[in-house]
């Protein structure tokens, strides 16, 4: 390695910015995002709801509109790259059908 070349830190946070959207987008996404997590959570106690596939979905939709839920996802997915790998795709179908 040359005097010039740094060598990559394990601890640094890998960043992925998230393009800013219209606000009334945002907004959107945002009470979306949040009326899915609910159900989500209802889904736990309730029969007939799937909870853990709500809440997921609820997250993905969030991460969309916010970079700290989707940093935060990253973090807490780190360990399961299947489901990070899923949910990053669904985070990428959401941007293109928005970016329309």
């Amino acid at each position: 390695m040359s005097a010039g070349e740094r060598k990559p830190d394990e601890t640094e946070e890998h960043h992925v910015h998230i393009p800013d959207l219209p606000l009334r987008i945002r907004i959107a996404l945002l009470i979306v995002g949040w009326l899915v997590v609910i159900l989500g959570m209802a889904g736990l106690l309730l029969p007939g709801l799937q909870g853990i596939l709500l809440l997921m979905l609820g997250a993905a939709i969030l991460s969309v509109a916010s970079d700290t839920v989707h940093r935060s996802l990253e973090r807490l997915l780190e360990r399961r790259p299947r489901i990070r790998d899923r949910l990053n795709d669904l985070r990428s179908k959401l941007r293109r059908k928005l970016g329309r």
